[in-house]
């Protein structure tokens, strides 16, 4: 995996040095070839491996590349289901589809035929929900059966009464093949790859430098072995050891995964400019999404989290979003520090280099462009503090609501008794 990724990061558009210009012109100029975004190997600066989200001790996330789509439908299902629900697959995933819908239906009369518990008469409608997801999700519409549809009508179930909600699509493009499904789109981000032939002189199928952001449970064992946190070897991830930043300490307990993945996000790197101006590198995210049995528990904020701090660890403070069109999704990006104002969005992708459905971006139809600029923390944003039990040692990370605050904290922590105490209480300052 780690091959991969040097292999994706030593392309003529993976360029991460800031002396770089901004686009390189690939090919002859006759051919009308798509142009490269210098900066793509920036994202690569991170190696593949499992890492720590200051501040969200419960959960670790990912950063993985895959060489073909079947792998993350297997272990990220959600963030294909979230986009492609209700739309039409590409005519070579027609036959994969209706062979899983007629494996479903046979065991699911199979289940009718054996099961006692079918005598019960199922109430005559059925009760549709609308999730709204965090990201480039947006909504989509389900009920007991499955899913509604694509949303493009209202429809009167149970009662309840389902808004019309608009699919994201991908643009149109410039190539003369027919244009490219949600399904392809998300195939080509996840592997990095477009395999439409002559995509290269396409900007619209540019998928270079893609990788898979996860945010997954983290282990934590309640009983650990006395003198577990002593041994590092291989306990420790080497790779969450390399990126630290300079306010971090020691990760107790050693990071370790527990169950499937949560969320998932697809994001790449890029470095442009104004003319004359000094360029900087972004980070955009065009899909985003929440599996089903998670959503509601604060796991779409610790994915954003997770892609903060890799802006931190590679020193970008630009993140360019693409969200559903959504009054609802919108909102939620909102509160997270996200703005969709047309004129600061043009400024700050005019800043990067870039144009709105311009090459560098995934572009997408019924969608919006957001923006956020990530700050910088120090050790002054995040105290860190050291938990000791017997052989449970844990350090956990918090942000200060204000001095005066943080101060009464740590009163009340070393008035505490009983068997868990706080052991000590380290300043990063």
């Amino acid at each position: 995996m780690e091959g991969d990724a040097a292999e994706r990061g030593n392309g003529k558009a993976s360029v991460s040095g800031a002396e770089a210009s901004n686009v390189v012109q690939t090919g002859p100029a006759e051919g009308k070839r798509r142009i490269s975004i210098q900066g793509r190997g920036k994202l690569f600066d991170i190696p593949c491996g499992v890492y720590e989200i200051p501040g969200r001790p419960h959960v670790i996330f990912k950063i993985q590349d895959y060489k073909s789509a079947e792998r993350p439908r297997r272990e990220i299902p959600f963030l294909f289901q979230a986009f492609e629900a209700g739309q039409e697959p590409p005519p070579e995933m027609k036959g994969l589809y209706s062979k899983k819908h007629r494996n479903r239906s046979r065991d699911s009369l199979l289940d009718a035929s054996t099961s006692k518990r079918q005598k019960v008469a199922a109430p005559s409608g059925s009760v549709s929900t609308t999730h709204h997801h965090q990201g480039g999700g947006g909504t989509v519409a389900e009920d007991s059966q499955g899913p509604l549809g694509n949303g493009n009508s209202n429809q009167e179930n149970g009662g309840l009464s389902v808004p019309p909600v608009t699919p994201v699509v991908p643009s149109s493009g410039a190539s003369n093949e027919r244009p490219a499904t949600i399904h392809e789109y998300l195939d080509w981000t996840v592997t990095a790859n477009c395999t439409r032939p002559e995509s290269e002189q396409d900007s619209e199928l540019d998928f270079e430098g893609f990788r898979v952001v996860t945010v997954c449970g983290r282990h934590r064992p309640a009983w650990p072995r006395p003198g577990d946190h002593l041994v590092k070897k291989g306990n420790w991830a080497k790779e969450n050891e390399q990126i630290k930043l300079p306010w971090m300490g020691e990760t107790l307990p050693p990071l370790s995964v527990s169950g499937s993945a949560y969320s998932a996000a697809t994001l790449r790197s890029g470095y442009g400019s104004k003319p004359g101006e000094k360029g900087k590198h972004w980070i955009e995210v065009p899909f985003f999404a929440t599996a089903s049995t998670k959503r509601g528990r604060g796991y779409g904020r610790c994915l954003l989290d997770a892609i903060e701090h890799i802006c931190q660890v590679l020193d970008v403070s630009a993140l360019h979003l693409c969200s559903t069109n959504d009054p609802t999704t919108t909102c939620i990006w909102r509160k997270l520090g996200f703005t969709d104002n047309e004129t600061d969005v043009n400024e700050n992708l005019a800043a990067c280099g870039l144009t709105l459905k311009g090459p560098g971006l995934l572009h997408m139809d019924n969608t919006v462009q957001m923006f956020k600029s990530v700050p910088k923390h120090t050790g002054k944003d995040f105290r860190r503090i050291r938990i000791s039990h017997q052989s449970l040692v844990q350090v956990l990370y918090f942000k200060p609501l204000s001095s005066s605050s943080s101060q009464a904290g740590d009163e009340r922590a070393e008035g505490c008794e009983g068997k868990e105490r706080v052991k000590s209480v380290e300043d990063t300052s």
